[in-house]
C-alpha cells in the first residue's frame, strides 16, 4: 500500500487488516530500499556472525525503534531461521511474515504499508515479481491542508511533491499492468464497501464484511483523529478552509495531475507553474527545521531532530 502521507494509507491498512487472510504491520517499515542497497555489505548472511552484525545495524532504524516503544523486540535468531534465503527480498519477507504471523506454508497474505515506497515501485517489482501495489490518492487541496495542520509543512512544497509523487507512481504502475491498482481516498470514505471489494478482487480474495469496521483508530492526527469508524465527510474541507490565493497557487502547481486523477478544479484553469528547485530546497529547509523543533513525545530538541533525521535516512538507499 503506497500513497502520499496524509492520503488515507493508514485507514486503508486498518481496513485491509480486518480481513482474515491479510496481514500488514501496524508500523511503516520504510527501510526496504536501504536494505536492498546495503545488505551485501554485511557479508554472507548465512553465517550467524554476519547476520547478527546486520541485525545490530538494522534495528537502529526507525521501524524497530517504534516497535520497541510498543514493547516488541525483534528476535534475531527467529528472524534468521525464518529466512527462505538471504537475499534482500528473502530477509525482508521473513521479518514481515514473523510480524504478521504469515508462515510460508499458510494461506495468509503478507503486505506492507509504507508511503515512501511509491517512489520505489520498480525496485519492489524487481524484488517481488508477484507483488501487487495499491496506490491511494487524495485530493491535493485537502492533502495540503492536512499535512500543514499535522506537521506544519509548506503548502506549496506539499502540492509540488504531491504532483511529482502521484505522477511518478502512476508511471511506474502503468508498467506493472494488472499488478497495480489506484483508488481515491474520497471514494474509500464515501463508498467503503465498493472500494474494498475492488481491492479484494484485485488481490484474488473474497470480500469480508468485517472489513467495514475498524478494530482501532488509525489516525492520531487531523480531522479523523481518534475515530474508530470511517469518517465519510472528511473531504472537501479546502473549499471552506483554504484561502483563495493559496488555492489558486496550489491548482497552478498540481492542477494537471488533479484533473488526471478525476478531480474538478475549483478555479478557472491556469497554465502550470511548478516550484523551482531553489524554491523547493528553501521550503524543505524550513519544513525540516519546523519538524525537528516539534517536541516528540517529551523528547528534547536534539533527540527529536535525530529521530526525524534517522527516519529521513531510512527512506533513502
Amino acid at each position: 500500500v503506497v500513497g502520499m502521507p496524509r492520503s488515507g494509507t493508514k485507514l486503508l491498512r486498518e481496513l485491509l487488516n480486518r480481513h482474515s487472510r491479510l496481514g500488514i504491520p501496524g508500523v511503516e517499515t520504510e527501510f526496504l530500499p536501504w536494505l536492498a542497497a546495503h545488505l551485501g555489505s554485511f557479508g554472507d548472511l548465512r553465517e550467524a556472525a554476519c547476520f547478527d552484525a546486520f541485525v545490530a545495524k538494522i534495528t537502529r532504524h526507525t521501524y524497530f525503534e517504534l516497535r520497541r516503544r510498543e514493547g516488541v523486540v525483534i528476535d534475531g535468531r527467529r528472524w534468521y531461521d525464518a529466512c527462505r534465503d538471504f537475499s534482500p527480498a528473502g530477509v525482508f519477507e521473513a521479518l514481515i511474515r514473523i510480524e504478521v504471523d504469515a508462515p510460508p506454508d499458510g494461506q495468509r497474505i503478507w503486505g506492507d504499508k509504507s508511503p515512501s515506497y511509491m517512489d520505489d515501485l520498480p525496485l519492489i517489482k524487481r524484488l517481488y515479481p508477484a507483488a501487487k501495489v495499491v496506490h491511494i490518492v487524495r485530493d491535493v487541496r485537502d492533502y495540503c491542508l492536512s499535512i500543514h495542520k499535522a506537521w506544519g509543512k509548506n503548502i506549496l512544497r506539499a502540492a509540488q511533491r504531491w504532483a511529482d509523487g502521484v505522477e511518478s507512481a502512476r508511471a511506474a504502475g502503468s508498467a506493472m499492468g494488472d499488478d497495480y491498482i489506484e483508488l481515491r481516498y474520497e471514494d474509500l470514505v464515501t463508498d467503503t464497501e465498493t472500494q474494498l471489494r475492488r481491492v479484494c478482487g484485485f488481490l484474488g480474495i473474497q470480500f469480508e464484511v468485517a472489513m467495514l469496521t475498524l478494530a482501532k483508530a488509525p489516525e492520531n492526527l487531523g480531522n479523523a483523529r481518534g475515530a474508530t469508524h470511517v469518517v465519510a465527510d472528511n473531504h472537501g474541507k479546502f473549499a471552506a478552509l483554504m484561502p483563495s490565493d493559496v488555492l489558486a497557487r496550489v491548482e497552478e502547481v498540481a492542477g494537471d495531475t488533479l484533473l488526471a486523477s478525476g478531480y474538478a478544479l475549483a478555479l478557472p484553469k491556469r497554465p502550470r507553474r511548478s516550484l523551482s528547485r531553489l524554491e523547493m530546497a528553501a521550503a524543505q529547509l524550513r519544513d525540516a527545521w519546523g519538524l525537528a523543533s516539534r517536541v516528540h513525545e517529551g523528547s528534547n530538541l536534539w533527540k527529536t531532530a535525530m529521530f526525524h533525521l534517522r527516519y529521513f535516512l531510512t527512506t533513502r538507499a
